[in-house]
């Protein structure tokens, strides 16, 4: 919906109507439904029990029906509860698969009119934007530094209260039926333990909309921080300052101070010194990193509910700064978390989107840089997926070896970023191999020693190279394709080069049936048209083209993948052919 998008741009004072219309018809529910299929959360039934499976092109057209006729009501998410990295646990919502597929359609109404109002400070759940994007802000504004608030709003999400966020929807969007579908989704309420309870805050637990009501909710502390000069446009005089006299002898009589004190033998000279190196740090906070400002400098950046506002100034003006935000988010009716909300000084790191951000001098000694780098609790936490992944004995070993390569490239690419992170990717590496060294091992029900024998005899464990690197690793065939352990971490990168997607389009063409087949495991797309040989396994005449995943038969619904036996992984997957296929999705019949 291009054009939309265009007129919310060109007047942004400008109400939409009509909008109603497009979001009921079959074609634009079955591009929502097109849109989240491919998650794996699509599997998981809600309140009603339906999966994925269940949805078929007639299905779509009754619901398309329901809402036309008016009589479309959505249903309480199904309550459950995920563990979080410290040991608690966050509660979770899931939707029915009907109501994430509404949801869906909606959001593609409502993202391209408010888009166009987002401020580039924003980064969360926005296309074009990504965490990476806001770590690059945040490092290209380091050199502006003195203090840094982390800011983190208690339960966002739960909190945000609907007549607030009503207000904020219906600024651009005045069709009445959007808006109630809108209010219909916030007062939903959820089912846990078979018990309903009613929502009288907060976005739809677990809903596909939720990002982007939050975004539109938050939008309003992002133009407050705007008035209060925040990400302001330097002038040249401004960019080019340097290092104020005042804190450039402060932090020479630190050094000073700091090599006086590892040198002197005395007790009590050492505690003299350490009360005179208290001091000055203290007066380096309250100094004001350059000169010829009569100002506070802001900048400000936020994923989601996660902030951080940089400050080049005192101590004092951090804290008045700290203390405006939260007034501000007071007033709209949130509040700041008193554990994670925390003033940092420039020299000490910070944690932003997973990342520990530091900040040190250049080699000039003048200006402030960032370096990014990767936390031990990170580190610690992939290693445990990966030995996680490494025990699941009952699945196929190339769905092992696949599913290891995925969690290891994704962690990689993620923290490809940090500086110099190389000696972590390489130690993360090591256990990978040795990971499914064991598991190989005991799913072959063989020692080490003499699976390595093995498979170095047969091929299995093979050298290969990249570029002017050589390393052993393990290469399983499959469909006379060979598949490979990854042993290769991805080459770092600087995080100043990431840049956004240039442009914003939402596809309206009606959906082809035939992609249905794309995102699945590559494993279980050769296995299938390698046992069908190339023919059609419903019709037996035509060609097989494409691979029909079941995901799980209904007679082994509750059973969990990694503990299916290695037959019924091959049963989920048919080989057809494109009619064939197009017929299983229609509900002809049950492929």
């Amino acid at each position: 919906m291009e054009h939309l998008n265009k007129l919310a741009g060109d007047n942004q004072e400008k109400r939409f109507t009509g909008l109603w219309e497009p979001l009921t018809s079959e074609i634009w529910l079955a591009q929502a439904w097109e849109e989240i299929r491919r998650n794996t959360g699509s599997q998981t039934p809600g309140i009603d029990k339906a999966t994925a499976e269940d949805i078929d092109l007639n299905r779509i057209r009754h619901l398309s029906k329901k809402l036309h006729d008016g009589v479309y009501r959505p249903q309480s998410v199904r309550r459950v509860y995920i563990p979080k990295s410290h040991g608690k646990l966050r509660p979770l919502g899931i939707p029915t698969i009907e109501d994430r597929i509404v949801q869906q359609a909606l959001r593609m109404v409502l993202e391209p009119v408010f888009e166009t109002d987002f401020l580039p400070c924003s980064h969360g759940f926005r296309q074009g934007h990504s965490p990476h994007t806001a770590l690059r802000d945040v490092a290209r504004m380091y050199p502006r530094v003195s203090w840094v608030v982390e800011g983190d709003i208690v339960g966002c999400f739960d909190n945000i209260p609907h007549n607030g966020l009503l207000q904020a929807v219906a600024r651009r969007i005045m069709d009445g039926q959007v808006m109630s579908l809108v209010s219909a989704f916030l007062k939903a309420g959820y089912m846990e333990n078979w018990h309903y309870h009613k929502t009288y805050s907060g976005t739809p637990q677990g809903g596909i909309i939720s990002p982007l009501l939050c975004n539109i909710f938050l939008h309003q502390l992002d133009k407050y921080m705007e008035t209060l000069g925040a990400n302001r446009v330097q002038t040249s005089k401004e960019s080019n300052l340097r290092r104020s006299n005042e804190h450039r002898k402060i932090e020479s009589a630190i050094t000073r101070t700091r090599a006086k004190l590892r040198n002197s033998p005395d007790r009590q000279v050492r505690r003299e010194l350490l009360d005179q190196l208290l001091g000055l740090e203290k007066a380096r906070g309250q100094t004001p990193y350059y000169d010829a400002r009569h100002h506070t400098t802001l900048g400000y950046v936020r994923y989601a509910d996660d902030f951080v506002v940089l400050v080049n100034g005192t101590e004092e003006e951090a804290k008045d700064m700290k203390n405006k935000v939260e007034t501000h988010l007071e007033a709209m009716g949130l509040q700041l978390s008193v554990e994670k909300t925390r003033m940092t000084h420039w020299d000490k790191p910070i944690a932003f989107l997973g990342y520990d951000i530091h900040g040190e001098l250049r080699k000039n000694g003048v200006q402030i840089k960032a370096r990014l780098t990767i936390p031990k609790e990170k580190e610690r936490l992939i290693r445990r997926e990966l030995l996680k992944t490494a025990s699941y004995y009952h699945i196929p070993e190339v769905d092992a070896l696949l599913l290891m390569n995925a969690k290891f490239r994704g962690w990689c690419n993620y923290y490809k970023y940090a500086s110099s992170p190389q000696q972590v990717f390489e130690g993360i590496k090591q256990k990978m191999w040795w990971f499914f060294v064991h598991f190989l091992a005991r799913k072959r029900k063989s020692s080490i020693q003499s699976l390595l024998i093995w498979a170095h005899t047969t091929g299995m464990y093979k050298t290969v190279a990249k570029g002017n690197d050589r390393r052993k690793t393990f290469m399983i065939t499959v469909g006379k394709r060979g598949i490979y352990l990854d042993v290769f971490p991805p080459k770092t990168a600087e995080i100043r080069a990431v840049t956004n997607k240039e442009t914003w389009t939402v596809d309206l063409k009606p959906v082809n049936p035939t992609n249905w087949m794309k995102g699945r495991s590559t494993a279980t797309r050769l296995t299938a048209l390698t046992r069908s040989e190339g023919t059609c396994e419903r019709c037996g005449e035509n060609p097989a083209q494409q691979v029909h995943h079941k995901n799980r038969m209904k007679t082994k619904r509750t059973m969990p993948a990694r503990v299916m036996s290695d037959k019924d992984q091959r049963e989920q997957a048919q080989a057809l052919c494109k009619e064939c296929h197009l017929e299983v999705h229609q509900g002809n019949f049950n492929g």
